[in-house]
């Protein structure tokens, strides 16, 4: 729904995941044991599942991945910090580079297509010359967030991508979306936000001065919607691409 007018931007900057790219249901499990294939020494012979509980243990110590409160997670954990703590504790050797490890295990882990439309929203902004970027929350290292991008997207024309993983700050953070306003030498009332998760992405964005817009076709957190959180009935919603179109020809 649109409840009032909004400006056309001159960019518009995207979520990564479940708004450019929807993801498998994530499975640790099977990141591990690809990345363990990969192992010239296992000192204690773990398993994958003995690594990924191992992993899901400092997790939790974090709070970075509980999807209740990751909002309130506002420094990112890249994992190259967290991935050779994670081996090398318990006596694994990958030979592997960090941004290897990275894609072998993000692949088996959690696989992922282009949302449906995205293509074509692209090139609906392209052919209008409005300019594109991304901002994600991710600890992946920057260059293997984006190789995926760009391989599953790859007449993009995103003139950056911006990684919590490289720069610190995730979203709802302000720092991370002023950052990418520097980057585009924009003011933010010139630039539209679109992603998938109400208070990172919608609150985060506005906060920041953008316009924000709720893209849920692809949503697989619907806690952001049950959780009793005060939804802003004037933000634009769409299930489609098609509708976030729509917006730009009022």
């Amino acid at each position: 729904m649109k409840a009032n007018y909004i400006k056309t931007p001159q960019m518009v900057l995207f979520d990564y995941g479940q708004t450019l790219i929807a993801e498998q249901k994530f499975d640790g499990v099977k990141g591990t044991a690809a990345v363990l294939q990969y192992a010239t020494r296992n000192k204690y012979h773990l398993s994958a599942e003995q690594v990924q509980s191992k992993a899901n243990e400092i997790i939790r110590e974090f709070g970075r991945f509980n999807p209740e409160k990751r909002h309130l997670f506002q420094i990112e954990i890249p994992n190259t910090m967290f991935t050779p703590y994670l081996y090398e504790s318990q006596g694994i050797e990958i030979a592997l580079s960090n941004s290897e490890i990275d894609t072998v295990f993000w692949n088996a882990a959690a696989p992922g297509v282009p949302t449906t439309g995205i293509k074509d929203f692209l090139g609906y902004l392209k052919n209008k010359g409005i300019r594109t970027g991304v901002i994600s929350n991710i600890s992946y290292a920057p260059s293997v967030v984006a190789e995926r991008i760009n391989r599953l997207l790859p007449e993009n024309t995103f003139e950056f991508i911006i990684t919590s993983s490289n720069f610190i700050f995730r979203k709802p953070n302000k720092r991370i979306f002023d950052l990418a306003l520097e980057k585009a030498e924009l003011p933010p009332d010139e630039v539209w936000y679109i992603g998938d998760h109400y208070e990172c992405d919608v609150k985060g964005s506005l906060n920041a001065g953008l316009q924000p817009v709720w893209y849920i076709g692809a949503i697989d957190l619907p806690y952001a919607m049950e959780e009793g959180h005060s939804i802003d009935k004037n933000i634009p919603t769409a299930k489609t691409w098609s509708e976030i179109e729509r917006y730009m020809e009022i």
